[in-house]
Order: structure tokens, then sequence, then C-alpha cells
């Protein structure tokens, strides 16, 4: 499941910022059944089509590398993502922790940067959490 916050009638309306682009940056994934954490670096590009978003990318970690499955959203004024399909997670190592479940998925862009954040489930590793600061190039 894909969540984002719920503005309701307060949602702020004017354009829809520019976005596009690609983005490099470092995120941690955290896993809260052992406390451990693992750093790595990510690199996304970003398509838009006014208010369409479609991320790829690939993260880094350990000498290793994984592709991010397609992302898709509608991005509104305020930069803020809201996803209609794909998720972070599913770059996961599935051997590692198993089939993962995305819990939410969040991104947001301010200015030239952007956060990312993402809970899920996993069959062995439990809750992980992923979490990202990029920055547009």
């Amino acid at each position: 499941m894909l969540s984002g916050a719920a503005c309701g009638d307060d949602e702020l309306t004017g354009p829809i910022p520019d976005v596009a682009g690609t983005y490099n940056g470092s995120f941690i994934v955290q896993f809260l059944l052992n406390q451990q954490g693992i750093q790595g670096a990510m690199q996304v590009v970003v398509e838009q089509a006014g208010e369409s978003v479609t991320i790829t990318g690939e993260i880094q970690v350990s000498g290793g590398a994984a592709s991010i499955p397609a992302v898709t959203g509608t991005l509104d004024a305020t930069g803020f993502l809201e996803l209609t399909g794909g998720g972070f997670s599913a770059s996961v190592n599935e051997e590692f922790c198993g089939p993962t479940r995305t819990l939410s998925s969040t991104v947001r862009f301010f200015g030239r940067s952007a956060e990312v954040s993402e809970h899920a489930d996993t069959d062995f590793c439990g809750r992980v959490i992923l979490s990202g600061s990029l920055a547009r190039q």
C-alpha cells in the first residue's frame, strides 16, 4: 500500500514545480528487528510530464548495486509526490529478507533536493525503513 499525507481542503494550489532531472544522494536502510542499519548511495532519474512523475534509478551498497523499479505518482504544488505505483523497498534483496511488502512510501521535493521515506515489512528481516536525502545535479 502506498500512502501520502492527506491535505483535504487545505491543499495548496499553484503551479506544479519542475522536479525533472538526475538526483544523487545517500540513504540508510534500518532493520528494526536487529537494530542494524546499512548506508549506501542512491541515484535516481525523475521524469515529469506536468503533474505525472516517474522515478527510476539505482541504489549502491557494499560494492553492489540494485535497480529501483519504476515509482510513479502525482506531484502537487507543494512538491509532495502522491505515489500511485512502485516503491523503493522493492530493491531490498529478496534472497536476504524474503518477500517485501511496502506499507508506506513518500517522496517530497524541496527546490533542488528531495527526501525519500519508505516503510516495508519483510518475511525474514521484519520491518525495514529506508530514508534518503537527494540533490538534483
